[in-house]
């Protein structure tokens, strides 16, 4: 799915300083246009000419709609819809969850705000996160999926724990199994226990689900390898609670391994990346006769750029070319290995192709201008290359290295190979 879709939020508060407050949130942390509304009339209107909004924000009592009428009109044209309130009771809690909305906060001072920020986009990543849902009852199958696609989740289904396997080895991207306990041909239990032999629980998170009330079946749901439970029946709140919990915790783990091999300005791989990834490609390389190229390539008179325009401009510098360098190389190998300096690895490529990509990228780098502030700034690249595999990876890197100097000697901006 394409992540650039769904970038338009509708925020509906009568109080201008709460929605100006939002807007700016909206904008500064998730870069959402932002359309505001002060009453069910501009509501109205806006929706009379553009109805694709992302999600909306709805204030439940307006001066012209004071029961709530803006979320029946905004939820009939199909825009999920996060409800603002001033007051809450029981009351107005089933009231509000009768009409199938994502979620409803209480305004109850910043903090709540800031609530809704977070939530907004937690929809939005939603989107890219896909859940199993098995359960041999087809009235829970649709309960289940109801529930989370209103919050925007990619669902598939299964009605027993042998087909739940067969659909998570042709969707290895789920993130979430949902599971009941007593199904036919194999039960929870053994599907857990399945899952857990192929996945461990920073890949996949599990929650079990069960009717009977037993204290032993959740610990034994537990023990078998689940990350939750719940017991039916349970409160709309609790089940996204605990989806939500366990998607993110997923989300900070995969972060954390992200953080250990890339490059915090650039999100380049780092160096310890390449070496990992190179080795195991060099192997395979060496021992099947794969051809496999190295390149090192230097951003010239980087120093004086910084000299110039300061580090923040080097900086800017340096996350241009990165992304020009992560559009052109493809599924290649690209790592920062430190200061201007990159590094890449193209595997199972003939010479004259991988020479014919590193020439097409010093090209482009040469005619690319670089905005940064009220400055445009120019630059070349030299670069080095490796074409033939060699006794190990390390000697490939510094033959590599050998030619970016001889690249650098010979007048800079070009691309030198052995």
């Amino acid at each position: 799915m394409n992540k650039d879709m769904y970038k338009k939020i509708l925020i509906v508060e009568d109080i201008k300083s709460i929605s100006n407050f939002i807007r700016r949130q909206i904008d500064a942390k998730l870069h959402f246009e932002a359309k505001c509304a002060y009453s069910f009339a501009d509501t109205r209107k806006i929706l009379e000419s553009e109805d694709d909004f992302f999600v909306a924000l709805l204030d439940l009592n307006l001066p012209d709609a004071p029961d709530g009428e803006v979320v029946d009109f905004v939820l009939a044209k199909k825009i999920p819809s996060i409800i603002l309130t001033a007051t809450f009771d029981e009351g107005i809690r089933d009231n509000i969850l009768e009409k199938n909305v994502v979620d409803y906060v209480v305004k109850s001072g910043l903090h709540s705000l800031v609530h809704v920020i977070y939530l907004v986009q937690r929809i939005y990543r939603n989107q890219f996160i896909k859940v199993l849902i098995v359960d041999d009852s087809r009235s829970f199958r649709n309960y289940y999926q109801s529930l989370l696609v209103t919050h925007k989740f990619n669902v598939v289904l299964a009605d027993d724990g042998q087909k739940a396997l067969e659909v998570l080895k042709d969707n290895p991207d789920i993130k979430l199994v949902i599971t009941d306990y007593n199904m036919p041909v194999m039960d929870g239990f053994e599907l857990v226990t399945n899952i857990r032999n192929q996945y461990d629980k920073n890949e996949i998170a599990i929650i079990g689900v069960s009717a009977q009330e037993s204290g032993i079946l959740s610990a034994k749901f537990l023990k078998s390898g689940a990350n939750d439970f719940l017991t039916k029946p349970f409160e709309k709140e609790e089940f996204y609670a605990r989806v939500t919990q366990n998607i993110e915790m997923l989300e900070f783990i995969d972060e954390l391994r992200d953080a250990a091999i890339r490059d915090p300005l650039t999100k380049l791989y780092n160096r310890r990346y390449y070496f990992d990834a190179g080795e195991k490609l060099f192997q395979k390389a060496k021992k099947n006769n794969i051809p496999m190229t190295i390149a090192m390539m230097d951003i010239d008179f980087f120093k004086k750029i910084n000299d110039t325009y300061g580090h923040d401009g080097g900086d800017a510098v340096l996350c241009s070319i990165s992304n020009l360098l992560k559009e052109n190389v493809g599924e290649h190998i690209l790592a920062r290995f430190g200061g201007e300096e990159f590094c890449v690895l193209v595997y199972d490529t003939d010479q004259e192709t991988a020479l014919a990509l590193f020439e097409d990228i010093r090209k482009k780098i040469e005619q690319n201008e670089i905005q940064h502030k009220d400055v445009t700034i120019k630059i070349t690249m030299s670069i080095g290359v490796c074409n033939q595999v060699m006794d190990s990876l390390d000697e490939m890197i510094n033959r590599s290295d050998e030619m970016l100097y001889h690249a650098k000697e010979d007048g800079r901006n070009q691309v030198q190979s052995s």
